[in-house]
């Protein structure tokens, strides 16, 4: 059977509320409520639950964004910002696949270089809606602009 998982949850779930940058906890705390209600549940499961009895970690990353893996992953205690979906990924197949894993039995918060909070979710132009048709070529480019 299923010995060690790794759980991914979003920053602001559990006891990682202060770690979200302000733009979030609104979001969280309106639109996202039922969410947030599910991913805090799901954590639930593991740290106090039936999923306690196995090896698990619990990854609450920042902002998602599109791109090639940059092999940046730090666990973080102040506030979250961005991550490539690619690095969250490599950091899962670690905490199920390295037998030295150092965040078993933990939910951690996790980002990369991109700074923090909002700001690094729109630090890279190329992954923004404006930024992306900037930087295709422009006979690939929509014409309305999405």
């Amino acid at each position: 059977g299923v010995k060690r998982i790794c759980v991914v949850s979003t920053v602001g779930a559990g006891d990682s509320m202060d770690q979200a940058p302000w733009t979030f906890k609104l979001l969280m705390k309106t639109m996202m409520q039922k969410i947030m209600d599910d991913k805090n549940a799901q954590e639930g499961l593991f740290l106090d639950g039936p999923g306690a009895d196995l090896e698990f970690c619990i990854v609450r990353p920042g902002g998602l964004k599109q791109g090639a893996p940059t092999g940046i992953v730090n666990v973080i205690d102040g506030e979250a910002g961005a991550i490539n979906r690619a690095d969250l990924a490599a950091f899962c197949l670690d905490a199920v696949l390295d037998p030295d894993f150092a965040h078993l039995q933990q939910a951690v918060c996790i980002s990369s270089d991109m700074g923090s909070g909002f700001k690094s979710l729109m630090s890279d132009k190329t992954m923004s809606r404006m930024g992306s048709e900037l930087a295709r070529p422009l006979e690939d480019a929509n014409p309305f602009g999405f």
